[in-house]
């Protein structure tokens, strides 16, 4: 029984213990479940527990997710996106509930475009850095980044989490990472592939891997961490000698290397015959999304060409994508 306060709030009826089960599994996945969400469920329960049914159907579902007076739209898409998630899940369990239809899901403008690579523009920035000009006061650099720009490219990692890793925190012998309290709290481990495998062991024969609480990318002027000030310096140099632009002329973000890393990812696991509705979950643990919804938004990269792949099921394959170690 899940003891938190706001779910004692939960008027009782049909779906209430379902509500029960559907928060322990998301829980049970790794997801928050934060407060506000433990409200809307709440209230959601509350609304289907008025039509005195065992069901969900197309009418319940058109009447809960009209617009009306008290009901913003902010929040309306987050009673949709509860919604649908949870009569998916009921219908795993053998409960007759409706596919909330798409039409109901407004689609979000963002400012922010990601830019994808593509795989010589990867390999162009791998090059970039790995022939970085040496400084007149460290050559560091020259030791860092090649490795840097490999681990980005071939986990998808949040920059942030990048810098923030100790050398306690990268496993080399068997190519495993632990990321310790990323965004949203979230911890995970990472496997990576042989080649990145091969370049964290290379890289970390140079550095005393024994003192295991220094930074892993260590800055010879502080002495400490790596700061995002230094990234954003150095990228758009390695981006313009890669001669790497947007259409705009500008270097792009690099936050687009994780993009780049979660489309390829996806795409190479739909190519292997595996359903995108299987994929995404892998995808999300692998890359700290801490809800499908945060990681649902690279499928619009690779879906056109790939209806057929929703239809397969299959052996996983090759999951992750290699390095240049060139």
């Amino acid at each position: 029984m899940i003891n938190d306060k706001e779910f004692l709030k939960f008027e009782e009826g049909f779906f209430k213990p379902y509500f029960e089960k559907f928060i322990e599994f998301k829980r049970g996945k790794g997801e928050k479940v934060a407060h506000s969400t433990m409200v809307r469920l709440r209230k959601l329960n509350n609304s289907l527990n008025t039509y005195y049914e065992h069901h969900i159907s197309d009418q319940m579902v058109e009447e809960l997710l009209a617009p009306r007076d008290g009901l913003s739209e902010l929040e309306r898409q987050y009673l949709t996106a509860n919604l649908r998630q949870f009569c998916s899940f009921l219908a795993l369990l053998g409960i007759d509930a409706v596919i909330v239809p798409r039409k109901y899901m407004r689609t979000v403008k963002s400012e922010f475009r990601p830019y994808i690579f593509s795989d010589d523009e990867l390999r162009r920035l791998t090059i970039a850095a790995d022939t970085l000009p040496a400084s007149r006061k460290s050559s560091s650099h020259q030791q860092i980044y090649p490795v840097l720009v490999r681990l980005l490219i071939g986990t998808g990692m949040r920059i942030g989490e990048v810098l923030a890793l100790k050398r306690a925190n990268v496993d080399t012998s068997n190519g495993v990472i632990n990321v310790i309290n990323g965004k949203n709290g979230v911890s995970r481990f990472i496997p990576v592939s042989d080649s990145l495998k091969e370049v964290l062991f290379d890289y970390a024969k140079t550095i005393d891997m024994s003192d295991e609480n220094r930074p892993f990318f260590t800055s010879s002027y502080t002495g400490g961490h790596l700061t995002y000030d230094a990234m954003k310096y150095m990228f758009p140099k390695m981006f313009k000698t890669a001669g790497i632009h947007k259409s705009d002329g500008k270097t792009p973000n690099i936050h687009s290397i994780r993009h780049t890393f979660c489309t390829k990812s996806l795409e190479k696991m739909l190519e292997n015959g595996m359903n995108v509705y299987t994929a995404i979950p892998i995808l999300a643990a692998y890359v700290g999304h801490v809800n499908y919804i945060d990681t649902e938004k690279y499928i619009h990269f690779t879906e056109q060409g790939h209806t057929d792949f929703l239809q397969k099921e299959s052996s996983l394959g090759s999951l992750f994508p290699e390095v240049d170690n060139e």
